[in-house]
């Protein structure tokens, strides 16, 4: 690994862990705002805003998914249950 003549391995290391931990807890309250329904904060880290919109547009189309496998699987379970209690009335009407 190449460092500078001024920078030993050490601090590189620790200053990468520090911006490591700072992407980790923006990434953790942005997640949050998600799934508490709240906004989202403004986009002020590195990289293009088209990519943060990108990014943003994906974790609503997920938010939507995931609402709609969740009443889906409610529908489901509530019609195993139905299926369930047929059977069972089924049964004891046989027995």
């Amino acid at each position: 690994m190449d460092h500078s003549p001024n920078q030993p391995a050490g601090g590189s290391l620790n200053v990468a862990v520090d911006r490591l931990d700072r992407a980790l807890e923006a990434l953790e309250a942005r997640v949050r705002a998600l799934q508490g329904g709240e906004p989202l904060p403004a986009f002020t880290g590195p990289g293009s805003n088209e990519e943060y919109e990108r990014v943003l547009a994906e974790l609503e189309e997920a938010r939507v998914s995931n609402a709609e496998l969740a009443a889906a699987a409610s529908a489901a379970h509530a019609a195993l249950g139905a299926a369930a209690a047929n059977i069972r009335q089924l049964v004891s009407g046989v027995a």
